[in-house]
């Protein structure tokens, strides 16, 4: 049964407490003063917290939608309201809370499309795995399908992401534009959760479906990637592994809160940090901890983020160096490494115990090279790796080298300090780090490095990223475009008396994660130093509120790109020389006069340059999205010119361009990638036959860049 709710007054609420029950007439909104609710609907569920309205959508149809249960003890503000003209009378005489009930709508809306392509994807994971069982129930996508565009839910989703203060600003003048917003966004929630509840049943009864044959086996199921992550109906198996890990945490749950008590003053005690300077720096945490609305822009909170963020990096500086030295280190200080956690007042109990559990995670040896940022900054110190470029494109040894120059350094002083991995390191946090911590956060108008609960949109257990579901993502994108981690590298052999030759060789990228929370991914460098042969660095947060598929292919786009311009060097805009930069940049520059393309064409690319700010590279990046997400499926979005460059630069695989053969408008883009391979595959066939007639040994790498054109 729902709490009885006071209208009008502020409502104490405790844990478990049923808020509102789905199904049930609407009889009021209100607001969360303090504490969290849970709202679940459709198989889908959604963390609403301080600061949130809710019941607003609901309005509309006279119902709740879900089931509002209290997660912690609550202070609830009620409104009564219980239709759609009600609401209207709300806003007329409440203009403080239209920019609050637009911001509340559309954050509430973002989540729930998130969710339910979480629980699309997830349910499509299955598929496989319910017909090898006899399941023969089927999802149809027109079911799942959203009635709206995408161009729709992306606005929406930008929305969310824009500041509450620039909200309250915006819509206190009109309460039609207030009311307008929160009905268009309350009729597509409404959508994506009928749609989530379809999801929802098909699975439901694909279970229901094996357990009448005895085929439902938990054990089973666990390899599917994905599964712990998302599927809902599995949280009993969740809670299980959940328990088992517990099991081996150095520190029972029930005691880890005691122990992270003081947080920061055990993280600045770890960092050695002056006491005076402590004084500063708690300080300038405890303002940001008494904040009301942290995500505000007004210059007094970004005064406080400021001093945090010029903080934040001696401090982590200090810790990681103690780290490397230290086999003891608090529980509090390696959250503070691997995800930015500071005080454990800015986050609620469950995400530090989540955070917490995370760090006991081990992978088997992943194909992609992955690294925390401790680890990244680990492998410096004790001198695998090298520093990464800074922002100038200096790397290490550059850098130096302009420090003498300018007489800031001495030749000794140079020569030691490529020696010296301390320095190296100390080079790749004020570079590297700092850079990539605030870019890959995305927010640059609310951006502060530590985490902090105000800002995580969902559960964390949605928005963590692993190890290796990173990897699982970049492999899943090499699938489609096998070519993009196959390099031509210099190949010589004096013994075999081979000169010079250029052969295919695969390099993975190393990728970091920063710990921060973020909304976008970082392709920092395509190679490392000078050589081609060598991996590129992409920077990935550890919690991130994008879809990852996205995060990873916007990333490797952009390395398509800059790796060509590194390969082509002072060409790679010169027709003269065929490249993808080169084809792509002549026809991005005369597509007015290109008679392949209609006038229509030409105004969708005049709108694209626009679209990406004249960037060549961002330009490139919106077509191989579509070539990735769309036409990879047969679904024509690129036009026929830049569909031919992608197909000659970024191919599919074999599978993906025998399923396009019989579609006619890839007809020209098959074409021309056949020829390319098959004039490669051709000459390497004519140099190993050479050698062979010659009794010349052919080195193992001749035939593996021969079976590379001739299989592909």
């Amino acid at each position: 049964m729902a709490a009885v709710l006071r209208m009008k007054e502020l409502n104490q609420l405790k844990k478990d407490t049923v808020l509102f029950e789905q199904g049930s007439p609407v009889r009021c909104i209100g607001i969360v003063i303090k504490g969290s609710v849970m709202v679940q609907s459709g198989g889908i569920r959604r963390i609403a917290g301080k600061g949130a309205m809710l019941g607003v959508s609901d309005l509309f149809f006279q119902e709740y939608l879900g089931d509002y249960i209290v997660t912690e003890d609550t202070f609830f503000y009620a409104f009564p309201a219980e239709n759609a003209g009600e609401w209207e009378n709300f806003l007329e005489s409440n203009p403080d809370y239209r920019g609050i009930a637009v911001h509340s709508a559309a954050v509430e809306f973002a989540e729930y499309v998130r969710e339910k392509e979480a629980l699309c994807r997830f349910a499509a994971d299955l598929k496989g795995y319910f017909e090898q069982n006899h399941v023969t129930e089927e999802l149809a996508k027109e079911d799942t399908a959203l009635p709206f565009q995408r161009v729709l839910i992306a606005n929406y989703r930008e929305t969310a992401k824009v500041p509450l203060e620039i909200h309250k600003k915006y819509y206190f003048e009109s309460r039609e534009m207030a009311l307008y917003q929160t009905e268009q966004i309350s009729g597509m929630t409404r959508a994506v959760l009928q749609a989530s509840s379809v999801v929802n049943r098909y699975l439901e009864n694909c279970y229901r479906s094996m357990a009448d044959e005895d085929l439902y086996e938990p054990g089973a199921l666990f390899g599917i990637a994905y599964l712990k992550r998302r599927f809902l109906q599995l949280q009993k198996i969740q809670e299980e592994n959940r328990k088992a890990k517990a099991e081996a945490l150095s520190v029972p749950l029930e005691k880890l809160m005691e122990v992270l008590k003081d947080s920061m003053l055990q993280i600045l005690k770890f960092a050695g940090i002056a006491p005076k300077d402590q004084k500063e720096i708690i300080a300038s945490v405890q303002a940001f901890v008494d904040e009301k609305d942290r995500m505000s822009t007004q210059d007094e909170i970004r005064k406080i983020k400021k001093q945090i963020t010029t903080y934040f990096f001696q401090i982590y500086q200090n810790c990681v160096f103690r780290w490397f030295d230290n086999a003891s280190v608090p529980i509090a200080v390696q959250l503070f490494l691997n995800y930015g956690y500071l005080d454990e007042r800015l986050l609620d109990e469950e995400q530090i115990r989540f955070l917490y559990m995370q760090m006991q995670e081990t992978h088997d040896k992943l194909e992609c090279r992955i690294y925390t940022m401790p680890e990244w900054l680990k492998e410096i110190y004790e001198g695998r790796k090298e520093p990464s470029r800074n922002n100038f494109e200096q790397d290490y040894r550059d850098f130096l080298r302009e420090e003498k120059r300018t007489g800031k350094i001495t030749e000794k002083q140079e020569a030691e300090y490529l020696e010296d991995n301390r320095r190296k390191v100390i080079f790749e946090i004020e570079n590297m780090f700092t850079s990539n911590n605030k870019i890959v956060n995305g927010k640059l108008s609310t951006y502060v490095p530590i985490l902090y609960k105000d800002e995580i949109y969902g559960h964390l257990d949605r928005l963590y990223l692993s190890k290796k579901q990173i990897c699982d993502e970049i492999i899943e994108l090499e699938k489609k475009d096998f070519t993009i981690f196959q390099r031509e590298v210099l190949y010589t052999n004096p013994e075999l008396k081979i000169d010079k030759e250029y052969v295919i060789k695969r390099v993975y990228p190393d990728v970091i994660l920063t710990p921060v929370y973020g909304t976008a991914s970082s392709m920092w460098q395509e190679i490392t130093g000078k050589k081609r042969d060598t991996p590129g660095r992409f920077i990935f947060p550890v919690i991130a509120e994008g879809e990852l598929d996205k995060l990873v292919t916007k990333a490797f786009g952009r390395f398509h790109w800059e790796y060509c311009r590194c390969e082509q060097g002072a060409s790679w805009n010169n027709i003269q020389y065929k490249s993808l930069t080169s084809e792509y940049m002549d026809y991005i520059q005369y597509y007015r006069k290109n008679h392949d393309l209609t006038e229509e064409k030409r105004e969708k690319i005049k709108a694209q340059i626009l679209k990406a700010r004249n960037n060549s590279r961002e330009i490139f990046l919106i077509d191989y999205e579509l070539w990735i997400y769309y036409e990879s499926k047969a679904a024509l979005k690129l036009n026929k010119v830049a569909r031919l460059i992608l197909a000659a630069y970024c191919p599919f695989n074999k599978e993906i361009r025998e399923m396009l053969k019989s579609n006619a408008a890839f007809a020209d883009a098959l074409m021309a990638h056949q020829k390319i391979f098959g004039e490669k595959k051709r000459e390497w066939e004519m140099r190993i036959k050479r050698r062979e007639n010659k009794n010349l040994e052919v080195p193992q790498e001749f035939y593996d860049t021969y079976r590379y054109y001739a299989d592909n």
